[in-house]
């Protein structure tokens, strides 16, 4: 019944969505909405000053740079807790930093951070603004939490899509968001709202405040803040796309002359890990699996353990390699996956604003403002795994068996065997748990000066602080954990470490409790030996930032078309890094996790000229036509206690024209050069060691947990790219056509030298096709079996991404009634990574494997129709679709041109399907007073509980980047001004 009933709404949800298509998206606000498809935030009076249009100049003329606004009605209308979750939901963004997406990153890193990513280029290719000024990064890549920004006090984020470093200064690569806070708020707002999923977790509350008050005739005080706390969602069990997701089992490798009958790749449903079984299991070497579905074993190999460690076969399913199996036993749903992270990480935030505007003249305005936000978050370090950990024939705890076929003493001796191999998941020693805790502070002090009609001059100074701290938790530490597993019994019978027993005291450590791996937690002093092999670790991290800039802008001389206006400016940043850890970490002792230390500072001075020339107007088939230009000349020194110091000089540059034949229609094209310098975590933060699963190619396709080093590089280059963007607004003047709103715009973004990790996948996959430089990066032992990859930041040769934004807007009355209708959409035409090997196209790619640079989808669209009915309710229908697409483009299925089964990139399917999401909310508003309002909203996410496509994930399963892996989510909330 349920099923039947869930086909009905899915079918009713197409239906939906496709009305929803036939129009778009409507802010609240009428000036918002010529602002989104008009270039342009402007307010309707020429003298206003415009922060972020993609100009610093101020001027009633329509700029070249496409704009997109999203206000505070977006927020109402899709019930968003913060700024963050209904930014990411816009089609250009992708959400990579999101509590549900932080197992992609370091375990140690930040969690629980809404960092904006424009087009899926990297959120260090996005820069973030409040009110036209920096803010001080939250993380050590230098990028901002929108978290630490109530949400109550937004009046608006302005979107320049396009190239703005020129304008704006480093990082604006992919573009500039804007967060222009109400400053001029008088009276009061209080909102709240409770959610929670049809599962009973991701319990989320959140509520706010926020109030003005005009205090004599000159001075304005305006304060905000909110506080939001998320319970999250658990690890796969707690899902079934998850609990029994896909896993990819690759094919063993082959031998000489034999025929593939099966692809390198197999993307089964219920396949499981076997190899570091729970309770251990013994394992072949990598020969037994060469040219078998199941491994060729040996008498003392496939032996398992129960509970207590009583000797047993292991159950195989039909197609087993080092890694995983099809059918066959497991240790249960969704366990033991090699991934034991939150689906989305428990979180907790609160952030207060606060501004005072003084108005000493009426020519000078001096502002202060002070900003607060605190944030925390749970994930956690999975636990240490093993699947070839030497055990001697001596070994303190071998279990012994009346079967000889069972009893491992017998079969070593009988098979003249000293040692063996066993792979153990240690549920019973634990995850390592990680709490993360950060605090922004930041100070504004701003002036800006009216000179005449013409000119005015701005200043501020801002100095920030991030302090960031991280405590792992149960973390194992390697050397300690084999120590205690190669364990001997001494001449009392007691089971003691060897190191303790061979006679040699230069290894000694007097702390090792021996550990017995045979079964779950099987020893009296398991506790003792779990002490001992774990410890806890630190991470802090103070970024300092300080920012001194000034900007006069104003017109030379009047043209014939309008005014021939200039802007020039300078600014001063520092910022700092300095970053503390455990000796342990250090060492780089854990197994995963634990911390590292970090000092660098980036100095940068820069000066800007920008001017805009309104060529001709009011004439037929130039009601306007203009061109815009604008140069930045910037200086970067950077240096560090532990790296050489250097400096580095940059040129960016910005040309672009607007032509509007008539008033309904308007074209607009921009090229410029920009930059991205590397940031102080990229230069100067540690190397530190981490595992990963790989497809060696190199060796038949074998799957193996290996060895990865991350880490900075000094020497890394600015990126340079070059951005061509052209486009069309249909903007049609009274009547019908007066509600209507059409933008289309095209971008070509080509990034030269650009800095990023390969991923392992990648480089292991780039030398089998004969990369020299990705050959250099990997290191085997000789056996030819690999010890480790070193996955360092490198400028690798050329990103490019090209595509097509537009935006589509309507209003319709109905009666005493207003329809309001918008659709954003992003077409993805190319996301090309070019190395040596040649161009790789992720354009497409909605799948996520670990180890490999993620995609973005070809086409993602995003709806939202609201009628308001009468003055008291109103209801919002937001659809979302993210196209079908393949999972990775490494793959060749066989829907693919070019599949062979035989090829090392065959895959039994690439076909990743597409999902529609739909949203709905309902308003009542309550009105108190003629000046007083109240709102009441209950609403309903993701309606038809539409799970992730069951795909292996980097994070477990699925794709919890683009799609939802929350399921159904239930909100309601209420909203009062007065």
């Amino acid at each position: 019944m349920r099923d039947s009933v869930k086909r009905l709404l899915a079918h009713s949800s197409v239906a939906a969505f496709a009305a929803v298509l036939c129009a778009g998206v409507q802010p609240v606000h009428a000036q918002a909405q010529e602002s989104a498809t008009d270039g342009p935030a402007e307010s309707g009076t020429s003298n206003e000053a415009i922060i972020v249009t993609g100009s610093r100049i101020v001027s009633g003329f329509d700029r070249p740079t496409p704009v997109s606004v999203m206000d505070g009605a977006r927020l109402e209308q899709r019930g968003a807790a913060n700024i963050g979750d209904a930014l990411a939901e816009m089609p250009a963004f992708r959400a990579t930093n999101t509590p549900a997406s932080t197992g992609l990153s370091a375990a140690a890193g930040y969690v629980g951070g809404r960092i904006l990513d424009l087009r899926g280029l990297g959120a260090v290719r996005t820069l973030t603004l409040v009110d036209g000024k920096r803010f001080v990064p939250s993380t050590t890549q230098a990028t901002v939490d929108t978290n630490m920004i109530p949400s109550i006090l937004l009046q608006r984020a302005e979107v320049v899509t396009g190239g703005a470093s020129a304008v704006y200064g480093s990082d604006a690569v992919s573009g500039v968001v804007n967060l222009l806070i109400d400053k001029n708020l008088t009276g009061y707002k209080l909102a709240g709202q409770i959610g929670f999923s049809e599962y009973g977790d991701n319990y989320t509350r959140q509520f706010g405040g926020a109030a003005g008050w005009a205090l004599g005739d000159r001075l304005h005080l305006v304060i905000g803040g909110e506080y939001e706390r998320s319970s999250g969602v658990e690890a796969c069990p707690e899902r079934e796309w998850c609990a029994n997701g896909f896993i990819n089992v690759g094919r063993n490798p082959l031998r000489p002359g034999q025929t593939a009958t099966i692809p390198a790749n197999n993307m089964r449903r219920a396949a499981t890990p076997w190899s570091a079984s729970y309770n251990g299991v013994t394992t072949p070497p990598s020969s037994a699996y060469v040219g078998n579905f199941v491994p060729s074993l040996r008498p003392i190999d496939g032996i398992t353990f129960g509970a207590d460690g009583t000797p047993r076969r292991f159950q195989f399913g039909t197609h087993v390699n080092s890694l995983y199996q099809f059918g066959g036993e497991s240790d249960g749903p969704g366990e033991n996956i090699y991934f034991d992270f939150p689906i989305v990480s428990p979180t907790e935030r609160w952030a207060a604003m606060g501004y005072l505007t003084f108005e000493a003249t009426p020519a000078l305005t001096l502002e202060l403002g002070v900003n607060y936000g605190h944030g925390e978050g749970d994930h956690r370090a999975p636990a240490y795994r093993n699947t070839a950990i030497t055990i001697r024939d001596d070994n303190a705890f071998l279990p012994r068996s009346s079967d000889p076929t069972l009893d491992i003493p017998t079969i070593l001796a009988q098979s003249g065997l000293t040692s063996f191999t066993l792979g153990k998941g240690f549920k019973d020693i634990g995850s390592s748990p990680i709490h993360v805790r950060n605090n922004v502070l930041r100070i504004v002090g701003s002036a800006a000066y009216e000179i005449d009609s013409n000119w005015r001059a701005d200043l501020y100074y801002q100095f920030g602080r991030n302090d960031f701290r991280s405590d792992l938790t149960n973390g194992v530490v390697t050397s300690r954990m084999l120590n205690a597993l190669d364990s001997v019994r001494n001449s009392s019978g007691q089971a003691v470490c060897r190191i303790n027993a061979d006679g040699i005291t230069t290894n000694d450590d007097p702390s090792c409790v021996a550990l017995n791996p045979f079964g779950f937690a099987n020893q009296p002093n398991f506790e003792d030996a779990k002490a001992y092999v774990t410890a806890n670790a630190f991470q802090t991290n103070i970024t300092t930032e300080h920012v001194v800039a000034a900007n006069l802008t104003g017109s030379l001389i009047d043209l014939p078309a309008g005014k021939l206006g200039i802007a020039i400016g300078g600014e001063y940043r520092s910022d700092n890094v300095e970053g503390d850890t455990d000796a342990l970490s250090q060492a780089g002792r854990f197994f995963t996790g634990g911390g590292s230390t970090i000092s660098g500072k980036i100095d940068v001075a820069e000066v800007y000229a920008e001017a805009e020339v309104p060529l001709l107007a009011d004439m037929t088939a130039f009601q306007e036509l203009g061109i815009s230009g604008a140069i930045r000349r910037t200086h970067y020194n950077r240096s560090s206690a532990t790296a050489e110091s250097s400096s580095v000089n940059a040129t960016t540059w910005k040309v672009g024209g607007t032509w509007a034949p008539i008033d309904a229609i308007r074209f607009r094209v921009t090229r410029s050069r920009d930059i991205r310098a590397p940031n102080v975590a990229e230069l100067f933060g540690p190397l530190t060691n981490t595992q990963g699963i790989v497809t060696d190619v190199g060796r038949g396709g074998i799957q193996a947990v290996v060895p990865i080093t991350l880490g900075s590089n000094p020497d890394l280059r600015p990126e340079k790219a070059d951005t061509f963007t052209v486009g069309v607004v249909l903007a049609p003047r009274g009547g019908f056509l007066g509600r209507f709103r059409l933008s289309v715009d095209y971008y070509d973004i080509q990034i030269d030298d650009a800095i990023s990790t390969l991923g392992q996948q990648n480089i292991v996959a780039r030398c089998a096709d004969g990369d020299a430089q990705s050959c250099g990066l990997v290191t085997r032992d000789a056996d030819d079996v690999i010890t480790n990859i070193r996955d360092t930041f490198q400028n690798v040769n050329e990103l490019i991404a090209r595509g097509y934004d537009i935006e589509l807007a309507y209003r319709q009355p109905l009666g005493g009634n207003m329809l309001n209708l918008r659709v954003l959409a992003s077409h993805v035409k190319d996301l090309i990574t070019v190395d040596a090997v040649g161009p790789t196209e992720r354009a497409g790619q909605t799948g996520l494997r670990g180890g490999t640079p993620p995609g973005i989808p070809d086409w993602t669209i995003d709806g939202t129709a609201t009628l308001d009915i009468g003055e008291r309710f109103s209801m919002t229908a937001n659809a979302r679709w993210i196209n079908d697409g393949f999972y990775n483009a490494a793959f060749v299925g066989p829907e693919q041109p070019g599949f062979a089964i035989g090829s090392a990139n065959s895959s039994n399917t690439n076909a990743m399907p597409g999902r529609i999401y739909l949203n709905l909310l309902g308003t009542v508003k309550v009105p108190i007073s003629q000046d007083n309002r109240m709102d009441v909203y209950f609403g309903v996410d993701n309606v038809f509980d539409k799970d992730p496509p069951n795909y292996p994930g980097a994070n477990g399963s699925g794709n919890n980047v683009l799609f939802n892996p929350v399921g159904r989510m239930f909100k309601a909330g209420v909203r009062a001004a007065f």
